[in-house]
């Protein structure tokens, strides 16, 4: 009896993951991709995650709303610019339209 749960469990559990992991969620829109940006900015502080930018210093780690601005829709993509705190230093992030992260820069265009 225990085998028999165990086994419906685990062919449930394993289902129900893959469900998950690998459903369609469309494209990003332009507000998702500018709540995304600043979140990807933040954790670059943390590390360098191999974007042009490299890893940024902690000063990146507060941004307000303020501080965001869509600088370029293209097909296929969101140009988010990201302003520092307290200074002009921006950088670019490239939101491809899956949600995924193309490239960081802190030049513009890239």
């Amino acid at each position: 009896m225990k085998a028999l749960l165990l086994s419906a469990l685990l062919t449930i559990s394993a289902f129900s993951g893959t469900v998950q992991a690998h459903g369609d969620h469309g494209a990003i829109s332009e507000s998702g991709a500018m709540t995304l940006a600043p979140r990807v900015v933040q954790k670059m502080t943390l590390r360098d995650y191999g974007y042009t930018a490299g890893q940024l210093d902690t000063s990146w780690q507060s941004i307000g709303k303020d501080q965001i601005v869509l600088k370029e829709k293209g097909a296929g993509f969101y140009i988010v610019e990201v302003t520092k705190s307290g200074s002009d230093e921006k950088v670019y992030v490239k939101v491809l339209l899956d949600g995924s992260i193309s490239d960081v820069s802190k030049v513009y265009p890239f």
